[in-house]
């Protein structure tokens, strides 16, 4: 019983992908670069957290000159976000992190942080600045 103990204690507890996709579409490819620089961190992979960042600066480049090019409308707002989600939370995860056994980390304060940058976005949109 002891063995299963250590053993679990051995397993890192990170992030898990559905947590990364989430917030790589609700707070762009860089948000979800922080959760998965953290899993990066636990499993002692610090150097790839260069690429992983690289990877999520082109991937919102990427996003800012669809916005750019194209009208802002719902698709070219959330079509780039939901593809840098899937690049990162798939192809991404798993070239930094497929062999990696690990338990789930708890989601309550990442949802709550989630929640909160949302809710002051919304309130920050409604907000008049110009004073007219």
């Amino acid at each position: 019983m002891d063995y299963l103990d250590d053993f679990d204690d051995a397993v890192p507890s990170l992030y898990s992908r559905t947590l990364v996709f989430l917030y790589s579409f609700c707070l762009t490819p860089l948000g979800g670069a922080v959760l998965m620089s953290i899993n990066l961190i636990k499993v002692k992979k610090p150097i790839n957290i260069i690429w992983l960042v690289i990877i999520a600066l082109f991937l919102e480049i990427g996003h800012l000159a669809v916005m750019a090019y194209f009208d802002l409308t719902m698709l070219t707002f959330f079509i780039p976000l939901l593809l840098g989600a899937i690049l990162l939370a798939f192809p991404v995860w798993n070239m930094l992190l497929k062999r990696v056994y690990y338990k789930k980390k708890k989601l309550l304060v990442p949802t709550i942080i989630l929640v909160l940058i949302w809710l002051s976005l919304v309130i920050l949109n409604f907000i008049d600045f110009t004073g007219q």
